[in-house]
């Protein structure tokens, strides 16, 4: 994950995955998916965190010449990609018509959508509803050209004495709730240190916490 491309290739696979309850039919059953279902996407979204993880401990992203946390590109990403999502399901949707595909509804994709954003990733969702109001159709990235450098001894002492840090939020293009403080520095000891957080959402109860925070230094 050293270049661009390896990251996104990784970061694609990570946010399909995240959202998969509103692609795969089987978190539709009722009254839940089947606990294989369940245990399969918990190790899949364990996985995938921990990859972030271990690559924030031996690099930096750089956009716009500013050090930015991984998060900021990873939910970004997952917020224009489920907004391109739901804006794509509309299009293809027949009102006249009860379900989009294999009897799911519009309301029922748009609430699991919704449901996993707001469950694991609040700060996340009002940035999907902009994107939604604004019509994003996008699913690849939509933001500056990303720049990744190694996390050395130097890199990381200049992080230190920058005066924003390494930043959740990019000042050109906020994505997270006003009251965030978008030039809240993150220390590189504890920036990819991960939380957890349960994925549930619609009757979907995940066994086991998947490993996902965005993280802040007050």
């Amino acid at each position: 994950m050293s270049s661009e491309v390896e990251f996104f290739d990784v970061l694609y696979l990570g946010i399909f995955i995240i959202l998969s309850p509103a692609f795969d039919g089987r978190f539709y059953y009722v009254p839940k998916p089947p606990s294989s279902v369940i245990k399969e996407l918990t190790y899949a979204l364990r996985h995938f965190h921990s990859i972030l993880h271990m690559f924030s401990k031996r690099f930096v992203i750089a956009l716009e010449g500013e050090i930015v946390s991984y998060t900021y590109v990873m939910e970004r990403m997952l917020g224009e990609f489920a907004a391109a999502s739901v804006f794509l399901a509309k299009a293809i949707y027949e009102p006249d018509e009860s379900d989009i595909e294999d009897g799911i509804t519009l309301p029922q994709f748009m609430g699991h959508i919704e449901g996993v954003l707001q469950n694991s990733y609040p700060d996340v969702f009002p940035y999907y509803s902009r994107c939604l109001s604004g019509g994003h159709k996008d699913f690849l990235w939509t933001g500056p050209n990303v720049q990744i450098l190694p996390r050395s001894e130097s890199i990381s002492s200049l992080i230190r004495l920058a005066t924003a840090g390494e930043m959740v939020d990019l000042p050109s293009h906020r994505i997270y709730t006003e009251d965030l403080d978008p030039q809240l520095p993150i220390q590189p000891d504890t920036a990819s240190q991960p939380g957890k957080r349960r994925v549930r959402e619609e009757g979907v109860n995940l066994e086991g916490d998947q490993v996902k925070k965005r993280n802040r230094q007050s």
